[in-house]
């Protein structure tokens, strides 16, 4: 089968890393995939990430120049491929394949709608025309499936798989359940608390667990909070912001802002607790790589989330937005940290949100299509 995965841009982010984890087990089960980024916008170091089976096409086009060429010249490159399987990461790449989808109709192409609140902003002349092209809508959460099938899209046309997580690169191991353990079960140790996000606070809500440590510092004087994640476009007023507002308050050094960490199973086994304190979510990618390293996590009570945190041995809910409840959250798993057991979180996790199941389900749904 030839598989072909469309992205506007390429940076360092959940649908990023999961197209590189879904290209990788795909080629690994013997099938010809590539990757189209159609702007030039993206990062070389992460396009050097892909396997060297995995082909790369860039188009390179410009943000804000004219797409009819570009899309006459991803039409052409499709016709030479002779592409069975064309996967848009958004409407906006379905529309942007019109013209390849038409000269080459045996083709099945589908999209996945990674968020809430796309399919509520669509108007319905875009929806109209995506659908002239489309052969089948993934949903990644319950929660989107519902907004999908809002817009009256046909329930035989929309399919509901969660994302996964390679579980053999997001690990819990013996040697980390006790170093964890260690660090939050000692008065003077430091508290490890992660966020792993692009820094978009009125999103992800970094501002939120910003003011949540803080309240929590005079009883927890040695916690600590890493953030990871790109300062997402247009938000670096915003960051600003932020880093002035923990400068005048001196409490800097309870906070590190590491920018785009490339390895993020590293990171997570040197922490204690993540903590997805997201403002509005379709289902949190960071989440279950989060939890398949061991980690107890708390997260927003939004639809996403709440699929994957389904009872307490795993983690906490907290009403969304609300500083109040994501504090006693962050106090109450503290001060229970010895009830969770990593490895429990972590099979849970291997046996629900694997990234060989998610290809599993995908890789059922093309042959579907295309017989």
């Amino acid at each position: 089968m030839k598989i072909m995965f469309q992205i506007y841009s390429f940076h360092m982010g959940g649908i990023e890393r999961l197209l590189l984890d879904m290209s990788h087990a795909m080629v690994q089960r013997g099938h010809s995939v590539s990757v189209c980024i159609i702007n030039h916008d993206y990062t070389d170091s992460l396009l050097n990430s892909f396997d060297p089976s995995v082909s790369v096409i860039l188009l390179n086009r410009r943000p804000g120049s004219s797409l009819l060429p570009y899309m006459k010249q991803f039409a052409s490159i499709i016709a030479k491929m002779d592409i069975d399987i064309l996967h848009c990461q958004g409407i906006n790449c379905v529309i942007f394949s019109s013209i390849a989808k038409l000269r080459n109709p045996r083709m099945k192409v589908l999209n996945t709608v990674h968020d809430t609140g796309n399919y509520p902003s669509y108007s319905n002349s875009k929806i109209f025309l995506q659908n002239l092209f489309l052969d089948e809508t993934i949903a990644i959460s319950q929660s989107v499936e519902r907004e999908i099938l809002a817009r009256h899209i046909s329930p035989d046309h929309v399919t509901l798989i969660y994302n996964g997580v390679d579980t053999h690169h997001f690990t819990c191991t013996e040697n980390i359940t006790l170093k964890m353990r260690s660090r939050i079960l000692s008065s003077d140790s430091v508290i490890e608390i992660c966020n792993v996000a692009r820094f978009f606070p009125s999103k992800k809500g970094q501002d939120l667990l910003v003011a949540a440590i803080r309240q929590l510092i005079p009883e927890f004087p040695n916690i600590h909070c890493t953030f990871a994640g790109d300062i997402f476009k247009g938000q670096d007023k915003a960051y600003a912001d932020l880093i002035h507002s923990i400068q005048e308050q001196g409490i800097e050094s309870h906070f590190t802002f590491l920018g785009n960490v490339e390895d993020v199973p590293s990171l997570l086994h040197k922490m204690d607790i993540f903590v997805l304190p997201s403002r509005y979510e379709g289902f949190g990618i960071s989440l279950i790589e989060a939890m398949s390293c061991g980690l107890p996590c708390i997260a927003s009570n939004l639809s996403g989330p709440a699929e994957i945190i389904q009872d307490s041995s795993l983690g906490f809910l907290f009403d969304p937005g609300s500083l109040r409840d994501l504090t006693e959250k962050l106090r109450l798993l503290i001060r229970h940290y010895h009830s969770f057991n990593p490895h429990h979180i972590s099979n849970y996790i291997q046996c629900n949100f694997s990234m060989d199941h998610m290809v599993d389900e995908h890789l059922a749904l093309y042959q579907k299509l295309l017989h």
